[in-house]
């Protein structure tokens, strides 16, 4: 009740994430994403099956070693796929433009999921991200004129939202 206005998305980088899923639901959790490297084939299915009937909604996230084959089999079970695209939390790891084609990769495999991209994306990265079929961006920028970037962002979004 604390944050009864605000969406709790608890990205789960863990083993085993099926162990948490009870948990987070008592604890309010709105949505769960799950490392898809942290499960093999025969768990996967079972996983999504126990998030959608609590959120009904399945979300998947790839880390930069994980291929998208790791989900390529329960594709039209997930209504969000996240690609990582560099570290977030580090400035040492950039974004890293290579997994864009994990992005092609999935919007090949769905037209329907979303796509989400992560790890130190700028305005320029983000162009070409929503060009290759990616509806949400976490920038993570840590630049220096974070204002300027922020706004050449919002013109991004507007240049593809209203074809600015």
């Amino acid at each position: 009740n604390h944050f009864k206005d605000n969406v709790i998305i608890c990205h789960m980088l863990v083993l085993d994430p099926i162990r948490f899923v009870d948990q987070f639901a008592e604890a309010g959790c709105d949505c769960f994403v799950f490392q898809a490297e942290k499960l093999d084939s025969s768990t996967i299915g079972e996983l999504i099956a126990k998030i959608k009937g609590i959120w009904h909604e399945g979300r998947a996230a790839l880390n930069m070693e994980t291929g998208v084959d790791a989900i390529k089999d329960v594709i039209k079970e997930l209504d969000l796929v996240h690609v990582s695209c560099g570290d977030p939390c580090s400035d040492e790891i950039p974004f890293n433009p290579e997994m864009l084609k994990k992005v092609t990769e999935v919007r090949k495999l769905s037209k329907k999921v979303m796509i989400e991209i992560e790890g130190n994306v700028t305005s320029v990265e983000m162009t070409a991200a929503v060009e290759k079929g990616v509806n949400l961006v976490v920038s993570g920028y840590k630049g220096k004129d974070t204002l300027k970037e922020f706004k050449d962002m919002r013109y991004v979004v507007n240049k593809f939202k209203y074809g600015l």
